[in-house]
């Protein structure tokens, strides 16, 4: 299987690139989990199937199904407790180009920070990313546990 590569020559190509989502470290509290890697959505990166994790991607607690117990991206549409807000458990901090084609990962996720709303994601019903939301990024700030500001 190929994997991500660089360009010859300099420059980036997906799905390399910007991956910053914290507007500043201070003051950063982070857990870590098991992202079920069957729970996200594949993608096709220059020719090729993948599944690529990116930091700055919500992540909610998956509740019900063979993956109970464990992460996956906040995601509108499914029904295993990742498109629940109260199921939010962060912002990913781990960068993922391709393993979990294979197995689970851990992963860490941010639970208190200050992030820059334009820089983080969720998932639409269709598995794209979309731009973290308001009423996204109002729960985080609301939930339980989630101390998630957005400048």
């Amino acid at each position: 299987m190929s994997g991500p590569s660089y360009t010859k020559g300099g420059g980036q190509r997906e799905p390399f690139g910007g991956q910053e989502y914290l507007r500043s470290t201070a003051d950063v509290k982070k857990e870590s989990y098991t992202f079920a890697a069957a729970s996200l959505p594949t993608e096709t990166i220059d020719g090729v199937v993948q599944k690529v994790l990116k930091p700055g991607e919500v992540l909610a607690k998956i509740t019900s199904g063979a993956d109970s117990g464990k992460v996956g991206v906040f995601m509108a549409g499914v029904t295993d407790g990742r498109q629940t807000l109260a199921n939010i458990v962060g912002v990913n901090d781990t960068w993922l180009p391709w393993q979990l084609m294979e197995h689970d990962c851990t992963v860490a996720a941010t639970y208190e920070a200050t992030v820059v709303q334009a820089w983080c994601t969720e998932r639409d019903a269709a598995g794209l990313r979309i731009a973290l939301t308001n009423t996204t990024i109002d729960a985080m700030r609301g939930t339980k546990g989630l101390s998630i500001q957005a400048k």
